[in-house]
């Protein structure tokens, strides 16, 4: 699966009943994902901790 810019993501959570993060990429550069989070904060992180988020609707 390929995550490209603009697209809304969230992480997989590995506790039960924890709300995944959920942030939308900034930039994709190899095997890295720049993401900005819906509280506002930045991360840089591998694409395998990330899936795409169909649960919401990207902002513009």
């Amino acid at each position: 699966m390929s995550l490209h810019k603009g697209q809304r993501v969230k992480t997989l959570t590995k506790v039960v009943g924890r709300a995944p993060r959920r942030g939308v990429v900034q930039r994709v550069e190899a095997s890295t994902v720049e993401v900005r989070w819906d509280d506002g904060h930045v991360s840089i992180l591998s694409g395998g901790a990330l899936v795409p988020d169909k649960d919401t609707v990207a902002h513009s």
